[in-house]
């Protein structure tokens, strides 16, 4: 698809437009984005919507966005932010964003931007460390991106940074949670362990997640601390993540980054309700999903029984329980948390025999689906009732239970053999 189609279509509205931030460094950087950005010259983005027949208008927010469809792709359009597209892009925090496309093709750099992705350089557009003074918090986004695309930072915009640190830091106190949240998950996703030592080296740890600065004075009784410990996991978290051997999933990620939130020692055995609390807390002011956070929780309390063997009924329970998704995550964090310490080779041959069973229950719980066209159960409670003549009430619902657990370790492998199960326990 041409985005510069999409660039025409709206003009053809009466507004000018250009693609701008995101989408264009995306492009610069040799990737497709999802959702291309737009900036037109409307302050009126009801109408054009009109004029377009598509999208809504997002209100929420300092820059009212309207987001749509056009030929094929998704987009979000923002009104220029002053006068000129290059008063626009000189608000754009990064150079690397603040480059636009016009319906021509031609491009509007006026700050270096493609130059300093060519070099692979993070720099505050135009050298403006005002920009810095107007929003703190992108402090934390130039790191992310110097993270995740493995840049390096100017020298003046890293002195520059450094300078606000020294000089004003109670500006980062006034930030709110959910902001770090955004940025802090988007930093994480991809480089956690590359963003945390950035972050880290810029000495701000201490503004969003004090408690990990805190470890760093817990000694780990092998010459670190506690701090360098979850250095060590997120390294190796990172690793799997470029290796593309699991699934991503921010659970996994947060796992290492919490996962001694609130200790005192190294030894996970002492962990009490104040720490799951502690981690709720931060993640809910994060706005991380509640679903998320009980996975974090959930990981972070069970990834060490993995540790000793776990036959398949525990594991079907344990799917049962938390889902699929859940428990495998969990005995990859496992694993990688036997790297991160050195004990792996000393766990490898149990690690691999529960990944073994693991994968059996997963793969008789995949089978349902495959011969119900999509079904989680070979039966409905419904069907249950009208197969054994009983009545809606809680033995239904334990009949179930147990047919999953029936399934799960290879009792049952159909629906016939679900209903001779059934008419086994009614008996």
């Amino acid at each position: 698809m041409n985005y510069l189609d999409v660039l025409a279509k709206v003009e053809e509205t009466g507004a000018k437009a250009w693609l701008v931030g995101d989408t264009v460094r995306m492009m610069q950087m040799g990737i497709k984005p999802d959702v291309i950005t737009l900036a037109i010259d409307s302050d009126d983005m009801y109408s054009v919507a009109m004029a377009l027949g598509t999208g809504t208008v997002d209100a929420r927010g300092p820059f009212p966005a309207l987001r749509g469809e056009l030929l094929g792709v998704s987009f979000r359009a923002f009104g220029l932010r002053g006068k000129t597209i290059e008063e626009d892009l000189a608000q754009r925090d990064l150079s690397i964003e603040a480059i636009a496309i016009r319906s021509d093709g031609g491009v509007v750099d006026p700050f270096g931007g493609r130059f300093d992705i060519r070099n692979r350089v993070i720099r505050l557009t135009g050298d403006n460390v005002d920009l810095i003074d107007a929003d703190p918090l992108r402090i934390l986004r130039m790191l992310r991106f110097a993270a995740e695309f493995e840049m390096d930072i100017f020298w003046k915009t890293e002195t520059d940074v450094r300078k606000f640190l020294d000089t004003q830091a109670d500006r980062m106190k006034d930030i709110p949670p959910e902001r770090w949240g955004r940025e802090i998950m988007k930093g994480l996703h991809r480089r956690p362990y590359r963003f945390i030592e950035l972050c880290d080296d810029y000495e701000i740890i201490p503004f969003f997640l004090p408690e990990l600065e805190e470890l760093k004075n817990i000694p780990d009784g092998e010459g670190k601390n506690i701090y360098a410990r979850i250095i060590d996991i997120l390294r190796v978290i990172e690793e799997r993540l470029d290796t593309n051997k699991i699934i991503e999933n921010d659970a996994f990620v947060l796992a290492g980054l919490f996962g001694h939130i609130g200790t005192k020692t190294v030894d996970l055995s002492d962990r009490t309700k104040y720490t799951d609390r502690l981690i709720t807390d931060y993640m809910t002011r994060w706005n991380i999903p509640s679903e998320t956070i009980d996975e974090v929780i959930a990981i972070i309390n069970n990834y060490r029984t993995f540790y000793v063997p776990v036959d398949e009924e525990k594991f079907c329970r344990d799917v049962l329980e938390f889902s699929r998704e859940a428990v495998e995550i969990a005995l990859q964090f496992a694993r990688c948390a036997a790297i991160s310490n050195g004990t792996f080779e000393e766990y490898r041959e149990v690690l691999d025999n529960n990944r073994w069973n693991l994968k059996q229950v997963l793969r008789r719980f995949n089978n349902v689906a495959l011969q119900t066209e999509g079904a989680t159960r070979y039966m409905t409670g419904r069907e249950i009732m009208s197969l054994l003549h009983m009545k809606p009430g809680r033995r239904i619902g334990e009949l179930l239970e147990g047919l999953d657990m029936a399934v799960g370790t290879g009792k049952v492998s159909s629906r016939t053999a679900a209903e001779e199960w059934l008419k086994a326990q009614s008996a």
